[in-house]
């Protein structure tokens, strides 16, 4: 399985924003455990945010901002690419957590 930074070195200019080490931090946490997609906020945002010495509000913000640049720079079609299908918008954070985390077993 290859790493949450291995699979996002595809798309450009995503590690400027606060998001970025957050969102690599949630998909290493649901790798080790799946079920956490169901309390995704409770069991994966709540322990991340406080890692990273925020709240869980402003980590949210930052998730949101991190996968608007994302989808802005390619990440669609990256993940169509990868998945095999149509991606449709929008796509919630915990969407793009779980289709990066089938990203992240497939290749």
């Amino acid at each position: 399985m290859k790493t949450a930074e291995e699979i996002l070195s595809g798309i450009p200019f995503l590690k400027g924003y606060k998001g970025y080490a957050g969102l690599c931090m949630c998909l290493e946490m649901v790798a080790q455990d799946e079920t956490r997609l169901i309390n995704i906020r409770k069991d994966v945002y709540t322990p991340v945010a406080e890692r990273r010495g925020e709240s869980v509000y402003n980590f949210e913000k930052n998730l949101r901002t991190v996968r608007d640049a994302f989808l802005m720079y390619g990440g669609r079609e990256y993940l169509e690419e990868k998945l095999g299908r149509k991606i449709h918008l929008p796509l919630y954070p915990r969407e793009l957590i779980e289709a990066l985390l089938e990203c992240m077993k497939r290749c």
